[in-house]
C-alpha cells in the first residue's frame, strides 16, 4: 500500500521528479523510492546522510546530492543535445526516460547499503550478493517502470561497459562518472 507521507517527502527531497511529464512514470519513480527505502530500512531524510559511495573514504557527498547532481547534469546535457541534433526528430532523446533513469540510477544502493550498529553505512548482505545496478533494476521494474528505464539503471555503471547503451543511458552513465571522478580528483584520489 502506498505511503503518501513517504512519497511526499521523496518528492520534496528530489524536486527533479517534477520534470517527468508522464504521470504514470512519475508515480513509478516515487513507488520505487518508497519500496527501496522500506526494504533497506531507511527514512527519506536518510538519503541526505548516506554517502553516495563506499569507494571514497569519508565520502563528502550524500546519496541525495549525488542523485540530484547526476539528474541535473544529464538533463542539461539532454537539453543541449536535443537543441543541436533533434532537427527532423531523428536524434531526439526522451526527457522523461532520462530523468526517471537518472533519478533511479542508484536506487539499488538503498538496499546495497545498511546502517551498522555503530551508525556507519556499510554493505548489506544484499549488497555483497548483488551490486546496485541489478537490485535497482529489479526495484524499478517491479514498481511499474518500463524496461527502457530498467536498461538505464542496469547499464549506468561498469556492468554496462561493452553494451550498447540507449542514448539516454549514455547521458546518465557519463553524468554519473563526471560526478564520481570529479570528486575523486578533488580529493587527490586515482
Amino acid at each position: 500500500m502506498a505511503d503518501s507521507a513517504v512519497r511526499e517527502k521523496v518528492a520534496r527531497l528530489l524536486p527533479e521528479i517534477e520534470w517527468i511529464d508522464d504521470k504514470v512514470l512519475k508515480e513509478s519513480v516515487l513507488a520505487s523510492y518508497e519500496d527501496a527505502l522500506a526494504a533497506g530500512g531507511w527514512e527519506p531524510e536518510d538519503m541526505d546522510k548516506i554517502p553516495f559511495t563506499l569507494l571514497i573514504p569519508d565520502c563528502p557527498a550524500s546519496y541525495l546530492t549525488h542523485v540530484r547532481g547526476v539528474t541535473r547534469m544529464a538533463k542539461l546535457a539532454l537539453d543541449e543535445f536535443n537543441a543541436l541534433y533533434a532537427k527532423g526528430g531523428k536524434f531526439l532523446m526522451n526527457k522523461d526516460l532520462l530523468v526517471a533513469g537518472a533519478l533511479l540510477h542508484d536506487v539499488g544502493k538503498l538496499v546495497e547499503y545498511e546502517k551498522s550498529p555503530d551508525g556507519k553505512t556499510v554493505k548489506s548482505q544484499m549488497g555483497k550478493d548483488l551490486r546496485h545496478p541489478f537490485s535497482g533494476t529489479v526495484i524499478a521494474l517491479r514498481n511499474g517502470c518500463p524496461s527502457s528505464v530498467g536498461h538505464i539503471i542496469a547499464n549506468h555503471a561498469h556492468e554496462g561497459d561493452g553494451t550498447l547503451r540507449s542514448p539516454e543511458g549514455v547521458m546518465v552513465n557519463k553524468a554519473d562518472f563526471m560526478n564520481f571522478e570529479s570528486i575523486k580528483s578533488f580529493l587527490g584520489m586515482k
